[in-house]
């Protein structure tokens, strides 16, 4: 099977849950079938997220100025046998080989304006694209009811397969000694790894350290992670709310941190506390279960899917709900219960699985093809 993977919009300026969806999927669906060949159709500024000679992967470099007049040759060129887009909204009109696209999840629709292009805009750019998909693909049950009930695509269409923790947190066996970011945190510290995005909800979660500090009298040390432009008014928030409630000592913000990094940084929380609002998956919640760090967290979207009884769970729009859990995990009980079915629940998130589950579905709709 030759797949044309279009990553013609992929970028490296934030690296977040897409794109280590791409990359670990990529690693994996060449091991899942030692008959598949993945040509990677790209653009200068994201060459160099993939090792060059890699066995049975080829890079297809693309001028961005000619996307569109060349791409389709070079499917041609290539002999796709699927043309593969696992990146929000990078679609091409007109392709000739079967297709199959990854959907992430449809923010726009449940918070239309905390997304460029609000509702109007973003539903228009689908209603184009989507009657052209053989198949599409989605990480969560909650998602591929959102995408079939908004964007009118057949359920019988969509298929959801979970993604899982990056490498890392496989790899991950003991703490880094002498780690430089550790140390230079507070002990028993909570942790929000997440872009500075309005969905986020980091607010109502600084809300709930106050009202943890004034009515509980209790210090409850955060450490919040996520690359932020200086720009970014999400992020101008959270800086302006922490000066104006003196917070400066007790929340830490550490920015974006490597990938290899954050296993160290789970196992030494005592709790990931995950306030969105909305996500079509939520990444840090299996990397959470991998390194045995608790988790309080949203009892929205997919949240509560992925997490099942492995979480406390809290109303987001709640700052005191939200509170009252983070005081439920200073129980040793709670913690340990928590930890032990996070671990159980973790083994059902597989890079392998996914792989497996992906390439099914690129043989069905080649095959589907064919009898046409």
């Amino acid at each position: 099977m030759r797949i044309g993977v279009n990553l013609l919009t992929l970028s490296q300026d934030r690296y977040g849950g897409v794109e280590h969806y791409v990359k670990h999927l990529i690693e994996h669906l060449k091991k899942a079938d030692e008959n598949v060949k993945l040509f990677l159709f790209l653009t200068k500024p994201s060459r160099d997220i993939f090792p060059d000679f890699q066995n049975r992967i080829k890079k297809v470099m693309l001028k961005e100025s000619k996307i569109q007049t060349e791409v389709h040759s070079r499917i041609q060129e290539n002999q796709i046998d699927v043309w593969f887009s696992p990146v929000h909204k990078s679609y091409i009109p007109n392709i000739q080989v079967p297709s199959v696209a990854t959907i992430h999840d449809v923010l726009h629709t449940r918070y239309p304006q905390f997304v460029p292009g609000e509702l109007h805009e973003n539903n228009r750019y689908y209603e184009k694209f989507a009657p052209s998909f053989d198949a599409v693909l989605t990480v969560s049950e909650f998602s591929k009811k959102a995408i079939s009930r908004h964007l009118h695509i057949p359920e019988d269409k969509i298929t959801a397969i979970y993604p899982d923790a990056p490498e890392a947190f496989h790899l991950y066996r003991d703490q880094y000694p002498n780690n430089r970011i550790i140390a230079q945190l507070e002990s028993g510290f909570a942790l929000y790894p997440a872009s500075y995005n309005p969905h986020k909800n980091h607010l109502n979660l600084l809300k709930a350290i106050i009202f943890l500090r004034n009515h509980y009298k209790k210090r409850f040390p955060l450490v919040l992670t996520g690359f932020a432009s200086k720009e970014n008014r999400t992020y101008k928030a959270v800086l302006t709310f922490l000066e104006h409630h003196s917070l400066q000592d007790q929340v830490k913000i550490l920015g974006y941190v490597p990938t290899e990094a954050m296993p160290d940084l789970y196992a030494n929380a005592s709790f990931l506390v995950f306030p969105s609002l909305y996500e079509g998956f939520g990444i840090p919640l299996v990397e959470a279960m991998k390194s045995k760090c608790p988790i309080i967290c949203s009892d929205r979207a997919s949240i509560p899917e992925v997490t099942g009884d492995a979480a406390l769970h809290f109303n987001p729009e709640n700052p005191e709900d939200i509170a009252n859990k983070m005081l439920k995990l200073l129980h040793p009980e709670t913690r340990n219960a928590l930890i032990s079915k996070g671990m159980v629940r973790s083994k059902i998130f597989s890079w392998d699985n996914c792989a497996k589950e992906t390439l099914a579905v690129f043989q069905q709709v080649i095959k589907r093809n064919d009898k046409r």
